[in-house]
Parts: structure tokens; C-alpha cells; sequence
């Protein structure tokens, strides 16, 4: 008899197990993990504070693995251990929907595709801090739009005008991070680490040095050698150049150039007619001291004479009657001073000309015009 009840028992349990199994209906979980996420912050240091200038922004990019209906919530919870760090001041906070961000990942599920959207009612967002265990930091953004899975929204928030303000957690390390979008039973959640700094900001020092740099002066920009006689002795007559350079330059140059008739050669050249050039004859010296000579050339006195500045051998002044003779054009422009070192103090040199006109001399006005060139070696 205890069989037979036993068995009869055994059948009703069966007979009622399978009928609530037809009548009740199936528990499906609606939680997913999100498709894409990434929280981007602004300063990645340890204990900001969030008082100006230390404040920072979260921009916030998520792609969910399913629909979440409009009206819902997206939540980022911070550690348990971290309370009143990432939320320094409870309160509204200002947030807004964007487009993109600076660290958009191009053609993945980490750019952002929309704004996140609004269920009608403008988005809203709350700093709220954890206390004891099982408390924690979070900011809750509420009247979220249809969150659509496939696309990844962006959305920052920064301190509110008056109430809410956002920080970083006091000791640098990872802190693991929870993101959450739900609405009733529908969630799709993350978690991850972010890594905070001690220091996030390098200081970058430099020395901005004095450019290298050479003042150059002409002391004037015409002299006369007065009457020159067909025949007779040469004249002369000068100016000076000056030089100066900084300390971080390594030294200066000079050249010259005449322009002469144009074509021929430099020299002194009367341009009406009857035209008539006294001519420098180009490299080398002219002497202007033998019978019949004629010409045109320069000397340039040495500005410090056994020091650094050095005059090419062909323009030095060392020898009475003998000039160095210029080239035309620029093509034919000659070195007639240089040194090899910074020149502090101004540095003057003589610029002597000396012409003498030949007994062929045509009566007139003549003329030569001088260019010099001055720069230095840096």
C-alpha cells in the first residue's frame, strides 16, 4: 500500500510540474554588455578637483548590443573606494549631446556616430556621491532617446553652472568604471579600468637665445674726388665702413661691386658724348702712379691690424698709388674684408678710391656707382 501511494504520488507531482511549465511563461534576461564604449577625460591626473583651472570633462561614447527605449537612463558608477572623488559636489551637471570627439577611433564602433539623443525633454545629468560600503559615485544622464544598437553616441558633461561639480579619484592607479544604459528591464552595461596619473602634465622649459645677427654701416652715400687732369696725378678720397656682431655670431664679410659703362668693365664712365670709361680693369691691382697710367680701384684700411678682421691682399692699403680694382655686376662682386669672429664693438674700416685720367681723358662729369655687401658667418 505505501508502493502503490507512492507511486500515485510521484505521478501527481509530474502531472502538476508539467502543466505550470505549459501555463507560466518564459524568464529571458534583457541584459547585454555594451557593442563599443570609451570615457574620455580631459585630465587623467589624481585628485583634480575640479575648481577651476582644475576642472575636467568626461565625453562619453557608447554602443549598445540591443535597442534601448526612449525615456531611459545612462549611468557611470565609480569605485566603492573612490566616494566623493569623481563627484566632488553633488548636484546638477551640465550635459549636452556631441557628434564626435578628439579620440574618435575612424571607421570603428569607437567614432561616434550621433548625439545622443533626448526623449523630448532636454537631457539632464546628476552627480550623486557614494557613502560607506555599497555606496558609490555615479552620474545618472536621464531622458535619453531610443539608444539604436549599431550606432555609437556621444555625450559630455562638465560642472554645472551652480551645483554639480566632477573631479578624479585621490590616488592614481586603475579604477575600474561601470557604464550603463538601461530602461525598465532592458540594460546593456561595461565595465572597465581607467588609469589616473600622478602627474598629468609636463612642463616644457626653454631658453630662447640672442639670434646671431651683424650690423653693417656706410658712412655715407656719395664723395667727390674733385677735378682729375688728363695726364695728371691721381686723387683720392673716402668713408668708412662699420661692423658690429653679436656674441653668437662666428664672424662678418664684405664685398664689392661697380657698374662701370654697363658693359664692359666698372669704372669711372662719362655716359654723354663723347662717352669715356676709366676703367678698373677687374681682379688683381691697378697702380696709378706710372707714366701715363690711368684707372680706377680701392683700397680698405685693415680695422684692426694684427687682429681677427683680415683685407684680401689685392684691396690692402700697404702700398702708396696701387688700388685693388673692381669687377662689374654682381658676377663680379669681389671680397674686400672678412673675420673669423664676433666683433662686440663697432669696427671701422677706410674705404679709399683713387683714380687718375690718362692724357686721352674726355673733359666731363664721370661717374661709378660702388655696391657693398655686408653679412655674416653664423
Amino acid at each position: 500500500m505505501k508502493k502503490s501511494g507512492l507511486i500515485t504520488g510521484s505521478i501527481s507531482v509530474l502531472v502538476l510540474t508539467v502543466f505550470f511549465i505549459l501555463i507560466s511563461p518564459v524568464f529571458t534576461s534583457k541584459a547585454g554588455a555594451l557593442t563599443a564604449a570609451y570615457l574620455y577625460l580631459s585630465r587623467i591626473q589624481s585628485n583634480v578637483n575640479g575648481v577651476a583651472p582644475n576642472t575636467v570633462e568626461y565625453v562619453l561614447a557608447i554602443d549598445t548590443a540591443q535597442t534601448i527605449p526612449s525615456g531611459g537612463t545612462v549611468t557611470i558608477s565609480f569605485p566603492d573606494a573612490d566616494d566623493a572623488g569623481w563627484c566632488r559636489t553633488v548636484g546638477a551637471l551640465t550635459v549636452a549631446g556631441v557628434a564626435s570627439s578628439i579620440v574618435d577611433y575612424a571607421a570603428t564602433n569607437w567614432a561616434i556616430d550621433a548625439v545622443m539623443p533626448d526623449s523630448g525633454s532636454a537631457l539632464t545629468a546628476v552627480c550623486a556621491q557614494g557613502s560607506g560600503a555599497s555606496s558609490v559615485d555615479k552620474i545618472t544622464i536621464s531622458n535619453v532617446g531610443t539608444l539604436t544598437a549599431g550606432t555609437t553616441y556621444g555625450v559630455k558633461i562638465t560642472n554645472g553652472s551652480t551645483a554639480g561639480v566632477i573631479g578624479t579619484a585621490a590616488a592614481a592607479g586603475e579604477h575600474d568604471v561601470t557604464v550603463e544604459a538601461k530602461n525598465g528591464a532592458t540594460i546593456d552595461s561595461s565595465t572597465f579600468g581607467l588609469y589616473l596619473v600622478a602627474s598629468d602634465t609636463v612642463v616644457v622649459s626653454a631658453t630662447v637665445a640672442s639670434v646671431p645677427s651683424v650690423t653693417c654701416s656706410i658712412s655715407t652715400s656719395a664723395v667727390s674726388l674733385g677735378s682729375l687732369y688728363p695726364g695728371g696725378s691721381y686723387a683720392t678720397v673716402n668713408h668708412t665702413i662699420s661692423t658690429t656682431t653679436s656674441t653668437t655670431t662666428s664672424g662678418y664679410y664684405w664685398a664689392s661691386y661697380g657698374a662701370g659703362d654697363g658693359s664692359t668693365d666698372a669704372g669711372l664712365y662719362k655716359s654723354t658724348a663723347t662717352t669715356y670709361l676709366i676703367a678698373s680693369t677687374g681682379s688683381g691691382t691697378i697702380g696709378l702712379t706710372g707714366v701715363n697710367a690711368e684707372g680706377f680701384g680701392m683700397t680698405v684700411s685693415d680695422p684692426d691690424a694684427a687682429g681677427a678682421a683680415i683685407v684680401p691682399a689685392d684691396f690692402s692699403d700697404g702700398t702708396a698709388g696701387t688700388f685693388g680694382s673692381l669687377d662689374r655686376t654682381v658676377a663680379g662682386a669681389q671680397m674686400i674684408l672678412y673675420q673669423n669672429g664676433a666683433q662686440a664693438s663697432a669696427e671701422n674700416a677706410t674705404i679709399t678710391y683713387g683714380a687718375r685720367a690718362g692724357t686721352s681723358a674726355v673733359a666731363g662729369s664721370y661717374s661709378e656707382s660702388v655696391t657693398f655687401v655686408c653679412g655674416g658667418y653664423y
